[in-house]
């Protein structure tokens, strides 16, 4: 199983740096392994989707990436309510190690939130 990011076409109309935008975070995603940063499997831009109205979508930029079961911390944290300072510090030491091997690599994440975080199971 894989996560497909189908990125919007008028996202990639709007100007030459929202396609930019798009390679640098390939590249990117391309040159960061780590444990806890999301593999980038494969990339493109010949995409299609056939929508149950009939009508077809082509030529769509798209992402695949690992595939994440457990969802996002945003909704861990919806479910659980507080977790207390262990389950705190678990999720914190993680965090900050990537953010650390992050920062090795000149690579800033722009925008941390509980929303873009993955937790597996």
């Amino acid at each position: 199983m894989v996560a497909l990011k189908l990125l919007r076409e008028e996202f990639l109309q709007r100007d030459k740096d929202s396609i930019k935008s798009v390679e640098q975070e390939i590249q990117i995603l391309n040159g960061l392994k780590h444990q806890n940063i999301v593999n980038i499997i494969g990339w493109g831009s010949d995409g299609k989707v056939h929508k149950p109205s009939g009508r077809e979508i082509t030529n769509l930029v798209y992402i695949l990436l690992e595939y994440v079961t457990g969802g996002l911390l945003f909704d861990v944290c919806q479910t659980m309510g507080g977790m207390g300072e262990d389950a705190g510090r678990y999720f914190m030491s993680q965090m900050l190690d990537v953010l650390t091997y992050m920062q090795g690599k000149g690579v800033v994440h722009r925008d941390l939130k509980l929303e873009n975080i993955l937790v597996d199971d």
